[in-house]
């Protein structure tokens, strides 16, 4: 006869979610939790010519102003290699439909008075 808890050879559970993976994953595929500490490993920082360079970054380009400018991208490498965004629509304004609008009006209550001691 065989036995029903084979199907779980070879898994292990995860110690916050308790959901069921393949012994030595290192992330929960259910709840994301790290379980090894690989992800942690000690490495040595890129030598400075390895590293990107900074750049001066406009605060403007962040604006959620209406009225601001949209900042234009330069991109080092050839317009081949950027892709055009299609699809969806960001018109995000709304409409003033009075018909689907009720309103209820309440009575605010009167703030309670407390006595000091």
């Amino acid at each position: 006869m065989e036995d029903k808890l084979d199907c779980l050879a070879g898994k292990e559970a995860c110690p916050v979610c308790g959901s069921i993976a393949i012994i030595g994953t290192a992330r929960c595929l259910e709840c994301g939790t790290f379980h090894s500490g690989i992800h942690l490993e000690d490495r040595e920082p890129p030598p400075p010519e390895e590293r990107l360079q900074d750049r001066d970054i406009d605060p403007s380009d962040y604006s959620i102003d209406p009225s601001t400018a949209i900042a234009v991208e330069e991109f080092e490498s050839d317009e081949s290699s950027v892709k055009k965004w299609s699809g969806g629509t960001s018109d995000f304004s709304f409409t003033d439909d009075a018909d689907d609008v009720t309103t209820i009006k309440q009575a605010i209550p009167d703030s309670d008075i407390l006595l000091s001691d």
